[in-house]
């Protein structure tokens, strides 16, 4: 392989790990950081409409219980019926990358995620693999790979692989508790902020052990518009986005490093509900094991 095509190799290989990284949020995030992001507090601290105001300077309004259960009946009716298997197709894009590799996403509900990525003339270059077990990812450069306990970050019930796997396709989840509901809703702040959306708050109640989420969503349609998620004590914070089109969407994502932004997303198309699976790989057998370091060595 010649200079140039590994240090696009290179590139690619780097910001589909970083991507992975970010969705399956195993990079800590600052609780801190998030309150001047989508203008969330830790869950011991109640959101108030003053809080909220102050991070955009506008004024802004708690929503009536009866507003609260309208919205949430608005949100509901535009899910996607259950659906056991589906798959995206795709590209990811990355300001520092030269191309644009091609991006497959294939998941199996409450059981699996595999996103693969290929480059021209290079073919896949990239492919991570979720389960209830394990997060693996592989280098198909260098013929390594590296694994991790997902019960750390997904959790490994099916309920809560289902969860991650709904907000992942812009469904308002609240992760090990399943789609929003009246008495989900009901125990979220929702927060109207004039310029940017409505901001549902899930109560401390619902939070994540150590963790802190929230929604932003499009009062016109109730389509969801970003979530945040960060974890206390670290420095990563980590927002994704959505954009809707007559073709497809787009995922946008954002991954704040130690106040180092990593920006990048993938337009993909509409699920295809009746797909081509994508297996998995027996990469103990074909690849040698290392850690995330040397997983990005070439």
């Amino acid at each position: 392989m010649t200079t140039t095509a590994l240090k696009t190799f290179r590139q690619i290989y780097t910001a589909v790990i970083l991507l992975t990284l970010a969705v399956t949020a195993s990079c800590k995030a600052s609780a801190r950081e998030a309150v001047d992001s989508i203008a969330v507090c830790e869950p011991e601290e109640p959101l108030t409409a003053t809080d909220a105001g102050s991070a955009t300077d506008s004024p802004t309004r708690v929503l009536t219980v009866e507003e609260t259960a309208v919205a949430t009946d608005s949100i509901r009716a535009g899910y996607d019926s259950d659906w056991q298997r589906l798959s995206m197709q795709g590209r990811l894009i990355f300001d520092a990358l030269p191309i644009r590799p091609n991006v497959k996403i294939y998941m199996e509900r409450g059981k699996s995620v595999i996103m693969s990525a290929r480059a021209p003339i290079m073919g896949e270059v990239a492919r991570i693999e979720i389960n209830r077990d394990s997060v693996t990812m592989i280098n198909k450069y260098n013929r390594t790979y590296c694994s991790y306990d997902a019960g750390g970050i997904l959790g490994k019930s099916t309920d809560f692989m289902a969860d991650v796997q709904d907000i992942l396709l812009g469904q308002v989840a609240f992760p090990g508790r399943g789609r929003i509901s009246h008495d989900l809703a009901s125990r979220s702040q929702w927060i109207e902020i004039p310029g940017q959306g409505t901001l549902i708050y899930p109560g401390a109640d619902l939070q994540l052990p150590g963790a802190d989420y929230g929604y932003v969503m499009d009062p016109d349609g109730w389509q969801l518009r970003s979530f945040a998620l960060l974890i206390a004590g670290a420095q990563t914070l980590l927002e994704t986005t959505y954009l809707y089109g007559d073709e497809g969407w787009t995922l946008g994502l954002r991954a704040t490093v130690k106040d180092r932004p990593m920006e990048g997303e993938m337009q993909l198309s509409y699920p295809d509900y009746s797909p081509t699976p994508l297996g998995f790989t027996d990469a103990g057998k074909k690849y040698r094991k290392t850690d995330l370091k040397g997983l990005l060595k070439f």
